[in-house]
Protein backbone atom coordinates (compact mmCIF):
# COMPACT_ATOMS: atom_id res chain seq x y z
CA UNK A 1 0.00 0.00 0.00
CA UNK A 2 2.63 2.55 0.55
CA UNK A 3 4.07 1.82 -3.27
CA UNK A 4 1.18 2.64 -4.58
CA UNK A 5 1.91 6.50 -3.76
CA UNK A 6 5.44 5.80 -5.54
CA UNK A 7 5.99 6.30 -9.17
CA UNK A 8 6.47 2.05 -10.91
CA UNK A 9 9.00 3.55 -13.37
CA UNK A 10 12.98 2.37 -12.46
CA UNK A 11 15.58 3.40 -14.31
CA UNK A 12 18.58 0.98 -14.09
CA UNK A 13 21.80 2.54 -12.98
CA UNK A 14 25.11 1.65 -12.91
CA UNK A 15 28.68 3.07 -11.12
CA UNK A 16 30.72 5.24 -13.38
CA UNK A 17 33.98 6.17 -12.99
CA UNK A 18 34.77 9.10 -14.97
CA UNK A 19 38.52 9.10 -13.82
CA UNK A 20 38.76 12.77 -13.90
CA UNK A 21 38.10 12.79 -17.62
CA UNK A 22 36.05 16.12 -19.03
CA UNK A 23 31.86 16.21 -19.04
CA UNK A 24 31.14 14.71 -22.24
CA UNK A 25 33.53 12.74 -22.73
CA UNK A 26 31.43 9.04 -22.33
CA UNK A 27 29.34 9.57 -25.74
CA UNK A 28 32.68 9.66 -27.96
CA UNK A 29 33.41 7.16 -29.23
CA UNK A 30 36.70 5.69 -28.62
CA UNK A 31 37.45 4.29 -32.01
CA UNK A 32 36.91 7.26 -33.32
CA UNK A 33 40.07 8.31 -35.82
CA UNK A 34 39.87 11.91 -34.76
CA UNK A 35 38.82 10.97 -30.57
CA UNK A 36 41.98 12.51 -28.95
CA UNK A 37 40.93 15.47 -30.76
CA UNK A 38 37.75 15.86 -29.15
CA UNK A 39 39.04 14.72 -26.04
CA UNK A 40 41.44 17.52 -25.84
CA UNK A 41 37.79 20.21 -27.42
CA UNK A 42 36.09 18.95 -23.87
CA UNK A 43 39.69 18.61 -21.92
CA UNK A 44 39.63 22.90 -22.83
CA UNK A 45 35.78 23.93 -21.79
CA UNK A 46 36.67 21.74 -18.59
CA UNK A 47 39.23 24.25 -17.76
CA UNK A 48 36.79 27.25 -18.45
CA UNK A 49 34.14 25.49 -16.03
CA UNK A 50 36.59 24.70 -13.43
CA UNK A 51 37.86 28.35 -13.70
CA UNK A 52 34.44 30.08 -12.63
CA UNK A 53 33.29 27.29 -10.12
CA UNK A 54 32.96 29.29 -6.76
CA UNK A 55 34.49 27.72 -4.00
CA UNK A 56 32.73 30.07 -1.39
CA UNK A 57 29.90 27.86 -0.34
CA UNK A 58 27.33 28.91 2.90
CA UNK A 59 25.97 26.13 5.29
CA UNK A 60 22.90 25.51 7.67
CA UNK A 61 22.28 22.35 9.93
CA UNK A 62 19.79 20.21 8.99
CA UNK A 63 18.09 18.20 11.94
CA UNK A 64 16.19 15.22 12.08
CA UNK A 65 12.63 16.57 12.24
CA UNK A 66 10.15 15.45 9.70
CA UNK A 67 6.51 16.73 8.37
CA UNK A 68 4.37 13.98 6.74
CA UNK A 69 1.24 16.23 4.86
CA UNK A 70 -1.45 13.99 4.09
CA UNK A 71 -4.88 14.76 3.18
CA UNK A 72 -7.86 12.23 5.62
CA UNK A 73 -9.79 9.75 4.00
CA UNK A 74 -13.45 9.82 5.94
CA UNK A 75 -11.31 11.31 8.98
CA UNK A 76 -8.63 8.48 8.85
CA UNK A 77 -4.89 8.68 8.36
CA UNK A 78 -4.37 6.42 5.58
CA UNK A 79 -2.28 3.23 6.17
CA UNK A 80 0.08 3.98 3.41
CA UNK A 81 0.97 7.40 5.21
CA UNK A 82 1.34 5.52 8.95
CA UNK A 83 3.39 2.56 7.39
CA UNK A 84 5.91 5.13 5.95
CA UNK A 85 6.05 7.11 9.30
CA UNK A 86 6.74 3.75 10.93
CA UNK A 87 9.55 3.65 8.79
CA UNK A 88 10.93 7.08 9.13
CA UNK A 89 10.70 6.80 12.98
CA UNK A 90 14.29 4.79 13.20
CA UNK A 91 15.94 7.89 11.81
CA UNK A 92 13.41 10.93 12.41
CA UNK A 93 11.25 12.48 14.43
CA UNK A 94 7.69 12.96 13.15
CA UNK A 95 4.89 14.82 12.73
CA UNK A 96 1.81 13.66 10.55
CA UNK A 97 -0.09 16.87 9.55
CA UNK A 98 -3.72 16.78 7.59
CA UNK A 99 -3.20 19.42 5.08
CA UNK A 100 -7.08 20.71 5.75
CA UNK A 101 -6.58 21.48 8.82
CA UNK A 102 -3.01 23.43 7.90
CA UNK A 103 -3.86 27.24 7.87
CA UNK A 104 -0.54 28.37 6.86
CA UNK A 105 3.48 27.04 6.42
CA UNK A 106 6.57 29.51 6.82
CA UNK A 107 10.14 29.36 6.79
CA UNK A 108 13.00 27.37 4.96
CA UNK A 109 14.97 24.58 4.15
CA UNK A 110 15.98 23.37 7.70
CA UNK A 111 13.24 25.49 9.81
CA UNK A 112 9.97 25.38 8.68
CA UNK A 113 6.65 25.84 10.93
CA UNK A 114 3.40 24.83 10.19
CA UNK A 115 0.52 26.74 11.70
CA UNK A 116 -2.87 24.87 12.34
CA UNK A 117 -6.40 26.27 12.78
CA UNK A 118 -5.99 26.05 16.67
CA UNK A 119 -3.12 28.35 16.38
CA UNK A 120 -0.54 25.17 17.29
CA UNK A 121 2.73 25.57 15.34
CA UNK A 122 4.91 23.20 14.07
CA UNK A 123 8.70 23.08 13.77
CA UNK A 124 10.39 20.79 11.10
CA UNK A 125 13.29 20.75 8.44
CA UNK A 126 11.90 18.67 5.63
CA UNK A 127 8.75 17.42 4.65
CA UNK A 128 7.22 14.52 2.73
CA UNK A 129 3.54 14.83 0.81
CA UNK A 130 1.24 12.45 0.05
CA UNK A 131 -0.73 14.95 -0.98
CA UNK A 132 -0.28 17.39 -4.36
CA UNK A 133 -0.05 21.16 -3.34
CA UNK A 134 2.28 22.76 -6.14
CA UNK A 135 2.68 25.77 -3.16
CA UNK A 136 4.58 23.66 -1.04
CA UNK A 137 6.63 22.12 -3.48
CA UNK A 138 7.84 24.81 -4.60
CA UNK A 139 9.92 25.10 -1.06
CA UNK A 140 13.37 22.96 -1.05
CA UNK A 141 13.25 20.48 1.62
CA UNK A 142 9.64 19.61 0.35
CA UNK A 143 9.39 15.97 -1.18
CA UNK A 144 6.50 14.64 -3.20
CA UNK A 145 6.00 10.68 -2.79
CA UNK A 146 5.19 10.71 -6.38
CA UNK A 147 9.05 11.67 -7.24
CA UNK A 148 10.75 8.16 -5.93
CA UNK A 149 10.63 4.49 -7.23
CA UNK A 150 9.95 3.37 -3.12
CA UNK A 151 9.80 4.62 0.13
CA UNK A 152 13.83 3.73 0.55
CA UNK A 153 14.54 5.63 -2.24
CA UNK A 154 12.85 9.01 -0.22
CA UNK A 155 13.94 7.74 2.88
CA UNK A 156 17.24 7.99 1.58
CA UNK A 157 16.88 11.38 -0.12
CA UNK A 158 15.84 12.55 3.57
CA UNK A 159 19.03 11.36 5.07
CA UNK A 160 21.24 12.73 2.86
CA UNK A 161 20.20 15.82 3.75
CA UNK A 162 20.82 16.06 7.48
CA UNK A 163 23.82 17.21 9.15
CA UNK A 164 25.53 20.33 7.61
CA UNK A 165 23.82 20.98 4.39
CA UNK A 166 25.94 23.21 1.91
CA UNK A 167 24.69 25.28 -0.73
CA UNK A 168 26.01 28.39 -3.42
CA UNK A 169 24.64 31.59 -4.68
CA UNK A 170 24.56 30.44 -8.30
CA UNK A 171 22.71 33.66 -9.38
CA UNK A 172 24.16 37.02 -9.26
CA UNK A 173 22.08 39.95 -9.57
CA UNK A 174 22.34 43.74 -10.42
CA UNK A 175 19.40 46.15 -10.05
CA UNK A 176 21.04 48.87 -12.85
CA UNK A 177 18.38 47.18 -15.92
CA UNK A 178 16.39 45.72 -13.71
CA UNK A 179 12.68 46.62 -14.72
CA UNK A 180 11.04 46.21 -11.66
CA UNK A 181 13.21 47.23 -8.98
CA UNK A 182 11.56 50.38 -7.49
CA UNK A 183 9.08 51.37 -9.89
CA UNK A 184 5.80 53.03 -9.47
CA UNK A 185 3.85 50.18 -11.13
CA UNK A 186 4.50 46.05 -11.83
CA UNK A 187 5.63 45.78 -15.54
CA UNK A 188 8.15 42.76 -15.15
CA UNK A 189 8.74 39.72 -12.61
CA UNK A 190 9.46 37.04 -15.65
CA UNK A 191 11.97 35.28 -13.17
CA UNK A 192 9.90 35.24 -10.21
CA UNK A 193 7.18 33.68 -12.83
CA UNK A 194 9.89 31.29 -14.53
CA UNK A 195 11.39 30.02 -10.85
CA UNK A 196 9.92 26.62 -9.94
CA UNK A 197 10.66 26.74 -6.14
CA UNK A 198 11.07 30.13 -4.33
CA UNK A 199 15.09 30.69 -5.28
CA UNK A 200 13.79 34.04 -6.72
CA UNK A 201 10.15 36.40 -5.55
CA UNK A 202 9.12 40.09 -5.36
CA UNK A 203 8.23 42.58 -3.17
CA UNK A 204 5.79 44.40 -3.89
CA UNK A 205 5.37 47.13 -1.31
CA UNK A 206 8.90 47.80 -1.70
CA UNK A 207 8.89 46.54 -5.21
CA UNK A 208 12.17 44.74 -5.12
CA UNK A 209 13.72 41.21 -5.95
CA UNK A 210 14.14 38.79 -3.02
CA UNK A 211 16.58 35.86 -3.43
CA UNK A 212 16.94 33.19 -1.17
CA UNK A 213 20.12 30.82 -2.25
CA UNK A 214 19.06 27.54 -0.30
CA UNK A 215 15.78 27.46 -2.19
CA UNK A 216 17.48 27.71 -5.43
CA UNK A 217 17.75 24.58 -7.65
CA UNK A 218 20.29 26.34 -10.42
CA UNK A 219 17.80 25.09 -13.16
CA UNK A 220 18.59 29.16 -14.58
CA UNK A 221 15.25 29.92 -15.94
CA UNK A 222 15.44 32.98 -14.16
CA UNK A 223 18.46 33.89 -16.21
CA UNK A 224 17.48 32.95 -19.75
CA UNK A 225 14.17 34.74 -19.45
CA UNK A 226 15.47 38.08 -18.03
CA UNK A 227 15.46 40.57 -20.69
CA UNK A 228 17.77 43.40 -19.26
CA UNK A 229 20.63 40.42 -18.55
CA UNK A 230 20.30 41.68 -14.90
CA UNK A 231 20.70 38.18 -13.96
CA UNK A 232 23.65 36.07 -14.43
CA UNK A 233 24.65 32.39 -13.83
CA UNK A 234 27.65 32.99 -11.68
CA UNK A 235 29.35 29.14 -12.84
CA UNK A 236 29.07 30.17 -16.05
CA UNK A 237 29.22 33.62 -16.61
CA UNK A 238 28.42 35.02 -20.55
CA UNK A 239 32.45 35.57 -20.90
CA UNK A 240 32.81 32.45 -19.92
CA UNK A 241 29.60 30.84 -22.37
CA UNK A 242 31.28 32.81 -25.30
CA UNK A 243 35.02 31.44 -24.53
CA UNK A 244 33.53 28.32 -24.90
CA UNK A 245 31.32 28.69 -27.66
CA UNK A 246 35.18 29.87 -29.70
CA UNK A 247 36.19 26.10 -28.60
CA UNK A 248 33.50 25.01 -31.27
CA UNK A 249 34.14 27.22 -33.92
CA UNK A 250 33.51 25.13 -37.48
CA UNK A 251 32.51 22.35 -34.98
CA UNK A 252 29.17 20.59 -35.14
CA UNK A 253 27.59 20.84 -31.20
CA UNK A 254 25.07 18.49 -29.52
CA UNK A 255 24.31 20.23 -26.58
CA UNK A 256 22.56 18.66 -23.23
CA UNK A 257 22.48 19.51 -19.97
CA UNK A 258 24.04 17.70 -17.00
CA UNK A 259 20.69 15.86 -16.08
CA UNK A 260 20.24 15.02 -19.61
CA UNK A 261 24.42 13.54 -19.82
CA UNK A 262 23.54 10.72 -17.12
CA UNK A 263 20.84 9.41 -18.79
CA UNK A 264 22.61 9.07 -21.99
CA UNK A 265 25.51 7.60 -20.34
CA UNK A 266 22.93 5.24 -18.63
CA UNK A 267 21.63 4.25 -21.84
CA UNK A 268 25.19 3.90 -23.57
CA UNK A 269 24.78 6.08 -26.19
CA UNK A 270 27.84 7.10 -28.32
CA UNK A 271 27.03 10.33 -30.63
CA UNK A 272 27.25 9.92 -34.20
CA UNK A 273 31.21 11.03 -35.41
CA UNK A 274 30.20 14.33 -37.20
CA UNK A 275 28.91 15.89 -33.36
CA UNK A 276 30.83 17.01 -30.51
CA UNK A 277 29.39 17.16 -27.36
CA UNK A 278 29.11 19.92 -24.83
CA UNK A 279 27.65 20.11 -21.36
CA UNK A 280 26.25 22.69 -19.63
CA UNK A 281 25.16 23.13 -15.71
CA UNK A 282 21.52 23.91 -17.22
CA UNK A 283 20.23 25.07 -20.77
CA UNK A 284 17.11 27.32 -19.09
CA UNK A 285 20.18 30.02 -18.10
CA UNK A 286 20.68 30.53 -22.22
CA UNK A 287 18.90 33.51 -23.62
CA UNK A 288 17.97 34.46 -27.72
CA UNK A 289 21.45 35.99 -28.09
CA UNK A 290 23.25 32.82 -26.79
CA UNK A 291 21.78 30.57 -28.96
CA UNK A 292 22.18 32.74 -32.16
CA UNK A 293 26.14 33.46 -30.58
CA UNK A 294 26.30 29.85 -30.79
CA UNK A 295 25.22 29.34 -33.97
CA UNK A 296 27.16 32.12 -35.72
CA UNK A 297 30.92 31.16 -33.34
CA UNK A 298 30.43 27.57 -34.43
CA UNK A 299 29.30 28.06 -37.96
CA UNK A 300 26.73 25.25 -37.88
CA UNK A 301 23.39 24.23 -36.81
CA UNK A 302 23.17 23.58 -33.50
CA UNK A 303 21.75 19.81 -32.39
CA UNK A 304 20.01 19.76 -28.80
CA UNK A 305 19.12 17.07 -26.69
CA UNK A 306 16.10 18.25 -24.80
CA UNK A 307 12.63 20.32 -24.51
CA UNK A 308 12.29 23.15 -27.05
CA UNK A 309 12.65 26.66 -25.01
CA UNK A 310 10.74 29.58 -25.86
CA UNK A 311 14.57 31.22 -26.51
CA UNK A 312 14.89 28.55 -29.23
CA UNK A 313 11.41 28.74 -30.52
CA UNK A 314 12.64 32.14 -31.09
CA UNK A 315 15.57 31.94 -32.77
CA UNK A 316 14.27 29.07 -34.65
CA UNK A 317 11.50 31.47 -35.97
CA UNK A 318 13.96 34.60 -37.14
CA UNK A 319 16.29 31.11 -38.87
CA UNK A 320 13.29 29.80 -40.35
CA UNK A 321 12.62 33.54 -42.29
CA UNK A 322 15.89 34.20 -43.50
CA UNK A 323 17.33 30.35 -43.62
CA UNK A 324 13.59 28.87 -44.45
CA UNK A 325 14.40 26.57 -42.15
CA UNK A 326 14.88 25.78 -38.39
CA UNK A 327 19.12 26.03 -37.37
CA UNK A 328 18.45 24.74 -33.85
CA UNK A 329 17.54 20.91 -33.77
CA UNK A 330 15.88 19.46 -31.08
CA UNK A 331 16.59 15.87 -30.43
CA UNK A 332 13.61 14.89 -27.60
CA UNK A 333 14.11 11.21 -27.98
CA UNK A 334 17.27 8.74 -28.24
CA UNK A 335 16.37 7.99 -32.05
CA UNK A 336 16.17 11.59 -32.64
CA UNK A 337 19.76 12.07 -32.44
CA UNK A 338 20.51 10.57 -35.50
CA UNK A 339 18.21 12.01 -37.30
CA UNK A 340 19.21 15.53 -36.22
CA UNK A 341 22.95 14.76 -36.64
CA UNK A 342 22.38 13.89 -40.56
CA UNK A 343 20.49 17.42 -40.90
CA UNK A 344 23.14 19.35 -39.36
CA UNK A 345 23.97 22.12 -41.88
CA UNK A 346 26.32 24.85 -42.13
CA UNK A 347 25.70 28.48 -40.57
CA UNK A 348 26.47 31.70 -41.53
CA UNK A 349 29.84 32.86 -39.05
CA UNK A 350 29.71 36.55 -37.38
CA UNK A 351 32.24 37.20 -34.14
CA UNK A 352 30.79 40.15 -32.42
CA UNK A 353 32.34 40.95 -28.91
CA UNK A 354 29.79 42.61 -26.34
CA UNK A 355 32.69 44.38 -24.62
CA UNK A 356 31.36 46.52 -22.73
CA UNK A 357 28.76 43.93 -20.93
CA UNK A 358 25.49 45.73 -22.35
CA UNK A 359 21.98 43.81 -22.03
CA UNK A 360 21.87 40.94 -24.26
CA UNK A 361 19.36 42.68 -26.56
CA UNK A 362 22.18 45.03 -27.97
CA UNK A 363 23.56 42.56 -28.59
CA UNK A 364 21.46 40.85 -30.40
CA UNK A 365 20.49 43.68 -32.83
CA UNK A 366 24.38 43.52 -34.26
CA UNK A 367 23.57 39.50 -34.85
CA UNK A 368 20.36 39.67 -36.73
CA UNK A 369 21.85 43.28 -39.07
CA UNK A 370 24.49 41.23 -40.29
CA UNK A 371 22.28 38.06 -41.25
CA UNK A 372 19.65 40.15 -42.80
CA UNK A 373 22.25 42.90 -44.19
CA UNK A 374 19.77 45.23 -46.85
CA UNK A 375 17.02 42.42 -47.03
CA UNK A 376 13.37 42.40 -45.62
CA UNK A 377 12.17 38.48 -44.02
CA UNK A 378 9.03 39.51 -42.62
CA UNK A 379 8.35 39.05 -39.16
CA UNK A 380 10.18 36.26 -36.10
CA UNK A 381 7.37 35.87 -33.91
CA UNK A 382 7.37 36.26 -30.25
CA UNK A 383 7.29 33.37 -28.08
CA UNK A 384 6.29 33.91 -24.56
CA UNK A 385 7.61 35.02 -22.04
CA UNK A 386 10.06 36.42 -24.71
CA UNK A 387 8.59 39.68 -26.44
CA UNK A 388 10.06 41.75 -29.04
CA UNK A 389 7.50 44.09 -30.81
CA UNK A 390 7.02 48.16 -31.20
CA UNK A 391 5.60 50.86 -30.45
CA UNK A 392 2.74 53.79 -31.44
CA UNK A 393 2.90 57.17 -31.00
CA UNK A 394 0.92 59.56 -31.39
CA UNK A 395 2.54 62.34 -32.19
CA UNK A 396 -0.02 65.26 -32.53
CA UNK A 397 -0.66 64.91 -29.13
CA UNK A 398 2.62 64.60 -27.66
CA UNK A 399 4.28 67.53 -25.90
CA UNK A 400 7.75 65.86 -25.62
CA UNK A 401 7.34 66.02 -21.82
CA UNK A 402 10.40 62.63 -22.03
CA UNK A 403 8.20 60.93 -19.13
CA UNK A 404 8.73 57.50 -21.70
CA UNK A 405 12.69 58.54 -21.30
CA UNK A 406 12.74 58.82 -17.99
CA UNK A 407 10.83 55.20 -17.46
CA UNK A 408 12.69 53.69 -20.39
CA UNK A 409 16.23 52.21 -18.46
CA UNK A 410 17.22 50.45 -21.61
CA UNK A 411 17.45 53.36 -23.67
CA UNK A 412 14.79 51.92 -26.68
CA UNK A 413 13.47 55.47 -26.36
CA UNK A 414 15.54 58.85 -26.17
CA UNK A 415 15.38 62.67 -27.06
CA UNK A 416 17.66 64.57 -29.39
CA UNK A 417 17.77 67.73 -27.73
CA UNK A 418 19.66 69.25 -30.74
CA UNK A 419 15.95 69.09 -32.95
CA UNK A 420 13.60 68.67 -30.10
CA UNK A 421 12.69 65.52 -31.30
CA UNK A 422 11.82 61.99 -29.57
CA UNK A 423 13.35 58.71 -30.79
CA UNK A 424 12.67 54.81 -30.29
CA UNK A 425 14.64 52.24 -31.59
CA UNK A 426 12.45 49.11 -31.73
CA UNK A 427 15.22 46.24 -31.31
CA UNK A 428 16.19 47.25 -27.64
CA UNK A 429 13.04 47.81 -26.66
CA UNK A 430 11.41 45.01 -24.21
CA UNK A 431 7.93 45.39 -24.67
CA UNK A 432 7.65 45.67 -20.67
CA UNK A 433 5.11 48.64 -20.94
CA UNK A 434 6.26 51.42 -18.55
CA UNK A 435 6.30 53.74 -20.91
CA UNK A 436 2.53 53.74 -21.92
CA UNK A 437 1.51 53.79 -18.17
CA UNK A 438 4.29 56.81 -17.69
CA UNK A 439 2.62 58.89 -20.24
CA UNK A 440 0.60 61.87 -19.13
CA UNK A 441 -1.59 62.47 -22.26
CA UNK A 442 -1.94 58.40 -22.98
CA UNK A 443 -0.70 58.47 -26.62
CA UNK A 444 1.45 55.59 -26.71
CA UNK A 445 0.68 51.58 -27.19
CA UNK A 446 2.87 48.55 -27.29
CA UNK A 447 2.55 45.74 -29.53
CA UNK A 448 4.43 42.45 -28.81
CA UNK A 449 4.02 40.38 -32.32
CA UNK A 450 7.75 40.04 -32.98
CA UNK A 451 10.68 41.31 -34.69
CA UNK A 452 10.53 43.00 -37.82
CA UNK A 453 13.75 41.65 -39.77
CA UNK A 454 14.67 44.66 -41.91
CA UNK A 455 17.43 47.03 -41.26
CA UNK A 456 14.84 50.06 -40.14
CA UNK A 457 13.79 47.89 -37.10
CA UNK A 458 17.36 48.09 -35.92
CA UNK A 459 17.82 51.98 -35.75
CA UNK A 460 16.33 54.56 -34.43
CA UNK A 461 13.31 56.23 -35.92
CA UNK A 462 11.33 59.80 -35.03
CA UNK A 463 8.25 58.73 -33.25
CA UNK A 464 7.49 62.59 -32.40
CA UNK A 465 8.77 66.18 -32.73
CA UNK A 466 8.20 69.59 -32.09
CA UNK A 467 9.65 72.94 -32.65
CA UNK A 468 11.91 74.63 -29.57
CA UNK A 469 9.72 77.24 -27.42
CA UNK A 470 11.87 80.33 -27.07
CA UNK A 471 12.34 82.32 -23.53
CA UNK A 472 9.94 85.67 -23.80
CA UNK A 473 12.71 87.44 -21.79
CA UNK A 474 16.15 86.36 -23.31
CA UNK A 475 14.83 84.11 -26.51
CA UNK A 476 16.83 81.18 -25.47
CA UNK A 477 15.19 77.92 -26.55
CA UNK A 478 14.73 76.13 -23.17
CA UNK A 479 12.02 73.57 -23.83
CA UNK A 480 9.20 72.26 -26.55
CA UNK A 481 6.48 74.48 -27.82
CA UNK A 482 3.38 71.91 -27.06
CA UNK A 483 4.67 71.61 -23.54
CA UNK A 484 4.61 74.78 -22.58
CA UNK A 485 1.22 75.49 -24.30
CA UNK A 486 -0.07 72.78 -21.83
CA UNK A 487 1.36 74.27 -19.03
CA UNK A 488 0.36 77.95 -19.82
CA UNK A 489 -3.46 76.61 -20.56
CA UNK A 490 -3.35 74.58 -17.41
CA UNK A 491 -2.15 77.22 -15.08
CA UNK A 492 -3.42 80.31 -16.63
CA UNK A 493 -6.48 80.54 -14.48
CA UNK A 494 -4.84 80.23 -11.39
CA UNK A 495 -2.29 82.39 -12.51
CA UNK A 496 -4.48 85.40 -14.19
CA UNK A 497 -4.41 87.86 -11.18
CA UNK A 498 -0.96 87.94 -11.29
CA UNK A 499 0.62 88.77 -14.56
CA UNK A 500 4.38 87.78 -13.42
CA UNK A 501 3.99 83.88 -12.20
CA UNK A 502 1.59 84.12 -15.90
CA UNK A 503 4.70 85.87 -17.89
CA UNK A 504 7.46 83.29 -15.91
CA UNK A 505 5.58 79.93 -16.81
CA UNK A 506 7.27 80.98 -20.83
CA UNK A 507 10.95 81.78 -18.88
CA UNK A 508 13.80 80.17 -18.91
CA UNK A 509 14.82 79.07 -15.21
CA UNK A 510 17.19 81.69 -15.55
CA UNK A 511 14.82 84.54 -16.41
CA UNK A 512 12.44 83.07 -14.14
CA UNK A 513 13.81 83.83 -11.11
CA UNK A 514 14.57 87.45 -12.44
CA UNK A 515 11.12 88.05 -13.77
CA UNK A 516 10.04 87.38 -9.85
CA UNK A 517 12.09 89.78 -8.41
CA UNK A 518 12.47 92.35 -10.62
CA UNK A 519 10.37 94.49 -8.22
CA UNK A 520 13.32 94.14 -5.47
CA UNK A 521 16.22 94.01 -7.63
CA UNK A 522 14.66 97.65 -9.48
CA UNK A 523 14.56 99.11 -5.42
CA UNK A 524 18.07 97.96 -4.90
CA UNK A 525 19.68 99.29 -7.73
CA UNK A 526 17.14 102.48 -7.20
CA UNK A 527 15.26 102.74 -10.09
Amino acid sequence: KIKQYFTSKKVESKEMKLEHLPLGNLLLDQKDAVYNEKLEILNQVQEIFDDFRLDTQKSLEIDNKIAIFYQSQNGEIPNAVRGFSQQAKDKFEVEILDVDNIQRVNGKFGAFEAESENSKKVGFSQAVMFVYDENLLRFKGFFSVADFDSPLDLLKALEANLGEYSYKEMIAYKEDFCQYHHRREKHCTKCVESCPTFGVGANDSLMELVFSPIDCISCGACVGVCPTSCLEYSELPKEGLEEIAEIYKNRQIFLCDEVSYQKLIEKNVILPTNLIPLVLPNLKMLNENDWLMMLQVSQNDIVVFGDKSSQIEFVNNITKQIYQRECILIADSLDEIERCALEVKGFESYLYKNRYSRPHRESLAQRIQYMIKDKEFGIAKSVAPIFYGDLKVDSSKCTLCLSCVGACNVNAIFAKSDDFSLRFNPSLCTTCGYCVESCPEKVMEVSREGMRLEASYFKSREIAKDTPFLCVECGKPFSTKKSIDKIFALLSPSFSADSKKLRTIQCCPDCKVKVMFQDQINQKVGV
